[in-house]
């Protein structure tokens, strides 16, 4: 069923050719007009000029179908050391953004990006930080970057958060990562976050990029121990992905080294992993299911990122792969593995695959599956949509609580 999405008092259209049940009953339909069943053509329903009022009426239904949806959330398994959050609300303003990234899908990426070797120094403008500023230091050769919010007192933090921003691992921190950064700084008084600037592909791939990051992960985990501070590392798409392996590195170096204590080795308390990317060979067959729901990300693109990001690097190696390395890890050390994957991403399989491979090893955490959302769709929280504003206070509630 094509679905065209248009404000009939304006003739504003969108066109989708994406197929979708809405979901929504409409029997109770003004006497005279359409009888609207659980499927709905929208293409005849803006064409519906001369009865406006069915069209406002569906816009209303459907948006207060979608507020009691979000009440409808479940645990799944309540004995297990994962507990997992299912929603399946999207409302109108989340649809239309949708389909206008699906419209601009094809314009996205189409340059190669173009970075100096090594970590990129960060510059973003006063407005992209919402009152906050970056302080800017050096760790072993990577910008860090302490986002400060405005009228905070100089006393010390009792959580760090590095945060490492996604942008398929050739792009720096993007102004909607800032925003994000900024708002968990304000909200989150006890917490400082710094924002990791790795080096980026195609100039710095995983052979080389990989090594200076665990480097520097050593020295700030160090660092944040001397502070007296708990760390936790969070990150979206390709940052997440860099976070867990980094964390899962660490631990499998570490566990070769019986010589030595390794539980006083630093290591964070908890990882946040929002829609990460957690298999670079792409082999799964539900990429192919999801593609068609996907409007952002396609099979094709995320297997091209992938061999930008592992050079001459298995695609299955453990340390760009993390669903292949030993979780079982993460559980001996009491770090919990936190996470959100959305029903329309390409890369959610994987990380549904990573939630299960935690939750057998034992390992603890808070997930959010979240149906009818597209990648990385917390990073639209600057917009005001309200699934991402409900995932991002979600994501504070969580590392608070750790």
């Amino acid at each position: 069923m094509a679905i065209e999405m248009g404000v009939v008092g304006t003739h504003t259209v969108m066109h989708s050719k994406m197929s979708r049940d809405v979901g929504v009953d409409h029997s109770n339909s003004p006497k005279g007009g359409a009888k609207l069943g659980s499927r709905i053509d929208l293409h005849k329903l803006r064409h519906n000029v001369i009865d406006p009022f069915l069209y406002h009426q569906y816009v209303a239904r459907r948006i207060t179908t979608m507020e009691s949806d979000e009440l409808t959330t479940g645990a799944t398994n309540p004995s297990s050391s994962i507990q997992v959050s299912l929603r399946h609300d999207r409302t109108l303003l989340m649809f239309v953004v949708q389909s206008l990234v699906r419209l601009m899908r094809s314009q996205l990426g189409n340059n190669t990006p173009k970075h100096e070797d090594g970590s990129i120094r960060l510059n973003p403008s006063k407005s992209k930080l919402s009152g906050c500023t970056l302080r800017e230091r050096t760790v072993c050769d990577i910008y860090i970057y302490d986002m400060i919010p405005p009228n905070r007192s100089e006393k010390p933090s009792k959580k760090r958060i590095y945060y490492f921003a996604g942008g398929s691992w050739q792009e720096p921190p993007s102004p909607q990562h800032y925003k994000l950064c900024a708002k968990m700084a304000k909200e989150m008084t006890d917490t400082t976050i710094s924002i990791v600037s790795t080096p980026l592909a195609p100039n710095n791939p995983a052979p080389s990029a990989f090594p200076m990051c665990l480097k520097t992960y050593r020295a700030l985990m160090s660092e944040a121990k001397k502070a007296g501070e708990r760390a936790i590392l969070a990150g979206d798409s390709s940052g997440a992905n860099i976070a867990l392996c980094l964390v899962l590195e660490a631990l499998r170096e570490d566990s070769e080294h019986q010589e030595i204590d390794t539980k006083q080795l630093p290591h964070p308390i908890a990882i946040m992993a929002v829609c990460a990317s957690i298999d670079l060979t792409r082999k799964n067959p539900d990429i192919d299911e999801i593609a068609p729901k996907d409007p952002l990300l396609t099979p094709k693109t995320i297997r091209e990122t992938a061999k930008a990001w592992r050079g001459d690097w298995d695609a299955a190696d453990r340390r760009i792969s993390p669903i292949n390395a030993d979780i079982s890890l993460l559980a001996k050390r009491n770090i919990k593995v936190h996470g959100i994957t959305a029903g329309h991403d390409v890369l959610s399989p994987d990380g549904i695959m990573l939630r299960e491979k935690c939750a057998k090893a034992g390992v603890k955490g808070e997930w959010v599956h979240w149906e009818r959302q597209m990648h990385c769709f917390v990073l639209t929280v600057p917009y005001g949509l309200k699934e991402a504003k409900h995932a991002v206070q979600w994501i504070i509630d969580v590392l608070n609580r750790d």
